[in-house]
């Protein structure tokens, strides 16, 4: 007989990611392995090396993960990041210690190795007429290929790790980030484009990579030449990736965009910071596409591309921007982009402000993203009234038009 209690986390397992897209017969079977335990404040979850055949979910509480680089985030249950298995993986999640008292259930990896399509249980949407139906041998494929490494997380260029060091070195100032700028003449070129901006802009073009520099500021240089960067990292022989990868970065470009101009006028939020927050915020679906070429067969099933795309784009970006060390807050912020009934906070922070940019998007029609809620989101509701044109969009997008457009054709080029 099945306790009352183990009923309730069976069943919150069972809208679990990957499980959700299990047969019934294969979510009850695995089930029939699951161990279902706590652990009280400081002890460790696990670790990477004996705990590689395992994977574990979190149901109550909250972890530290150690990554390889001996960094530290925390997880909590009821999170998108905690929807996902809590496994080890040798860069990512090398260790977990509880934070405090914490429930999870945990069950052999092997069980998930080798799904095949179900013939009944809970599917991502139900198929209408025409319409191909989910492959789960494939979509377990990718999932596996993700825990045991096939897929690669993306590397940052040389360039952009020297100027980030650079700009993190009070000893270092606008001449030493210029020099570093000089040895990459595209990237020297783009710097001044910039600087030259409507963002930027003053009475005076500037020529040379110092003045830029210096007009911009360090940390701003900083986050546009990172921005730049990323646009090069993703490349693939395959015209179906290109053609994803393309949607991809003309969505992220024109959020990124939209953050810059809302967090200036809006709020105290770095605006730099919020512009490579919106270019970065799907950087999962980037790294996911630039390998999808191994699965050609995803290519013959639509549902279960985008159902890939849809369901590891969180967890990959957060891999992702941990890996870059980029702020915590940036990371919190993606996961929690298209969240739309999140509570606002007030006043107006990062997640905010992506989320207002994604309201905004003209382009939001990507088959993996959330659908636009109605009027009564959190993030709208806290705004006054006075805010809105009359069509229901803000009056601060409309008259940021033309700076607009000039950071897209930038962040495009």
């Amino acid at each position: 007989m099945i306790s009352e209690r183990r009923l309730s986390d069976l069943t919150r397992l069972r809208g679990l990611l990957p499980l959700r897209h299990l047969g019934d017969a294969e979510f009850d079977n695995l089930t029939r392995h699951a161990d279902i335990e706590t652990r009280d404040p400081a002890r460790e979850l696990f670790r990477c090396g004996p705990d590689d055949d395992w994977l574990f979910y979190l149901l109550e509480g909250e972890l530290r993960v150690l990554d390889a680089q001996s960094e530290s985030f925390q997880i909590s249950a009821g999170t998108l990041e905690a929807l996902h298995p809590l496994s080890p993986h040798p860069k990512a999640r090398v260790q977990a210690t509880a934070v405090s008292p914490i429930r999870f259930v945990r069950f052999p990896a092997s069980l998930l190795q080798s799904q095949r399509k179900p013939k009944g249980g809970i599917q991502v949407k139900e198929a209408a007429v025409g319409e191909d139906e989910l492959d789960n041998e494939l979509l377990f494929a990718v999932y596996q290929a993700l825990r045991d490494e096939t897929l690669v997380l993306p590397t940052l260029p040389d360039v952009a790790l020297r100027i980030r060091t650079a700009a993190s070195d009070p000893s270092k100032g606008a001449e030493d980030v210029a020099n570093i700028i000089l040895t990459d003449p595209a990237l020297a070129s783009y710097c001044i484009r910039v600087a030259n901006s409507a963002g930027y802009g003053g009475s005076t073009p500037i020529s040379d990579v110092r003045s830029a520099v210096t007009r911009m500021g360090i940390n701003p240089t900083r986050d546009f030449i990172m921005a730049h960067v990323v646009k090069n990292l993703f490349k693939t022989k395959d015209p179906r990736c290109t053609t994803l990868m393309r949607a991809a970065w003309s969505h992220s470009a024109n959020i990124a965009s939209l953050c810059f101009v809302l967090a200036r006028r809006m709020t105290k939020v770095n605006a730099e910071q919020a512009l490579l927050t919106g270019l970065l915020h799907d950087i999962g679906v980037m790294a996911l596409v630039s390998q999808l070429d191994a699965f050609p067969g995803l290519f013959r099933s639509e549902v279960t591309l985008n159902t890939v795309l849809h369901d590891l784009r969180y967890e990959v970006s957060a891999m992702v921007l941990r890996a870059w060390r980029l702020p915590e807050e940036m990371v919190r912020a993606s996961c929690a982009a298209e969240q739309w009934f999140r509570p606002a906070e007030s006043p107006y922070g990062m997640t905010e402000i992506l989320q207002l940019a994604h309201w905004h998007d003209p382009d939001h029609h990507l088959a993996w993203a959330e659908p636009l809620p109605d009027d009564d989101a959190p993030v709208l509701r806290a705004l006054p009234l006075d805010a809105f044109t009359a069509s229901g969009r803000l009056l601060i997008v409309r008259e940021a038009g033309d700076e607009l457009e000039k950071l897209r054709a930038i962040l495009h080029a």
